[in-house]
């Protein structure tokens, strides 16, 4: 019995030492119900913008360089229409065609501003009705269509022939250049339109005109009184008295807004190759003035060309005494060599600088002979030959010895006066 007791103590012990009791003071905790732990929100993080590279610096956008405004100008001289070519020209009862007579130069005028002396009054009565030559011109109306075939586009009118038919023939000749689509400078028919200066857009460039003469031959009195005063400007060649006045002419195209101003001066003695000295003198105080090209004719042959620096700033003043005649029949005057039918067509350069200045930047003139042919090689009675100097002075349509040799002699004068600084011979 005893045994058995201490076996069952035994096996009782035994078991109680697999679940030791908790240690004093504290309780054993009966397990809670199992649950999956709450996970934590998975939170949704926005990452940061990526931080931009740098922009390259662009490339400068290149600015192009405008390209340099020029404008060509070309003066002729004198337009007289004598018998000869008058009879020659005739196609009809009261018809005429004198562009054949052009027709060798035409392909040398080729000026932004192409500007001659137009000489006479033109188709004074209408349907060229009592044409006549000297002393009292009135040419036929297709001279101003030759002019316009040969490429000129301004015509200077104020000269000693102005007056010749009186007033009436002075707007009946303006009318005929407003037909013939031709710019004019000089006469004027009214008040009003004598007042407002003659400023020309040529390529860009303002040019203003203003023209003078120092003669109208005496015929005054065909102009009445009320009209003379606006009818042309006068002035006198023989002294500088005029210019306080002329200088007030130019600075009224300035105030136009003329970028460069020509002043026409019909003026000077007749036949001689030099100016005076009056002329001289009234020629550069109108280049100190402001005046930055002096045309002179009157003289029917060649007188020098020059360069003329201002005493202000050193910027120079082109003056052209006289161009000489371009188109007349004055060979009965002089002998031997005929020097009235020798001209020029001078072409002048400008161009615009930078800074808005306007510059004389080339002159070079052309030699021409009015060469009236009595060999019937030209094929036309009257021709304006260009002299281009060099080995062969003439063009070589011209065959006629006689007109050749004339064709030389007319080189030599014009080279001979006007010099090498603006006739270059070609190579």
């Amino acid at each position: 019995m005893k045994r058995n007791v201490c076996f069952l103590l035994a096996v009782w012990l035994c078991l109680a030492g697999c679940n030791p009791a908790a240690p004093a003071g504290q309780f054993s905790q009966a397990p809670s119900d199992t649950h999956e732990p709450t996970p934590t929100p998975t939170q949704t993080v926005t990452p940061p913008p990526p931080t931009p590279s740098p922009a390259p610096t662009p490339s400068p956008t290149p600015v192009p360089t405008p390209e340099p405004v020029r404008a060509k100008i070309q003066f002729a001289g004198d337009i007289l229409l004598h018998a000869s070519p008058i009879r020659e020209a005739k196609t009809g009862d009261a018809t005429y065609d004198f562009r054949p007579f052009f027709a060798a130069i035409d392909p040398y005028i080729d000026g932004d501003l192409a500007l001659c002396n137009m000489e006479t009054p033109v188709d004074v009565f209408g349907g060229n009705k009592d044409i006549s030559t000297w002393p009292r011109f009135n040419a036929p109306y297709e001279i101003l269509e030759a002019l316009d075939f040969a490429g000129f586009n301004h015509l200077i009118n104020t000269n000693n022939h102005t007056f010749d038919k009186g007033m009436s023939g002075l707007e009946a000749t303006l009318k005929s250049f407003e037909r013939a689509g031709f710019s004019s400078d000089g006469a004027r028919a009214s008040k009003e339109t004598y007042d407002i200066p003659t400023v020309l857009d040529v390529n860009g460039i303002k040019i203003g005109i203003v023209a003078y003469t120092d003669s109208v031959n005496g015929h005054e009195g065909l102009v009445p009184d009320e009209q003379r005063a606006y009818a042309v400007r006068r002035f006198r060649s023989s002294s500088t008295s005029d210019l306080p006045r002329m200088s007030e002419d130019i600075a009224v195209l300035r105030e136009a807004g003329a970028q460069i101003v020509i002043v026409s001066l019909h003026w000077g003695a007749e036949y001689v190759d030099e100016p005076k000295k009056a002329q001289r003198e009234i020629a550069h105080g109108l280049c100190e003035a402001g005046a930055d090209i002096v045309l002179g004719g009157h003289s029917h042959c060649v007188q020098p060309i020059e360069w003329y620096e201002r005493a202000e700033d050193a910027s120079r003043c082109l003056i052209m005494y006289s161009l000489g005649n371009f188109f007349a029949d004055q060979t009965a005057l002089e002998e031997p060599i005929n020097k009235t039918q020798f001209g020029m067509l001078v072409s002048l350069t400008l161009l615009e600088a930078p800074d808005g200045d306007i510059i004389l930047e080339d002159c070079a003139a052309l030699p021409t002979l009015c060469c009236k042919d009595a060999s019937g090689t030209l094929g036309v009675s009257h021709s304006i030959l260009p002299l281009n100097g060099g080995s062969v002075a003439v063009p070589a349509t011209v065959t006629d010895e006689g007109n050749r040799q004339w064709g030389r002699v007319a080189y030599e004068h014009v080279y001979g006066i006007v010099g090498s600084e603006f006739i270059r011979n070609p190579a």
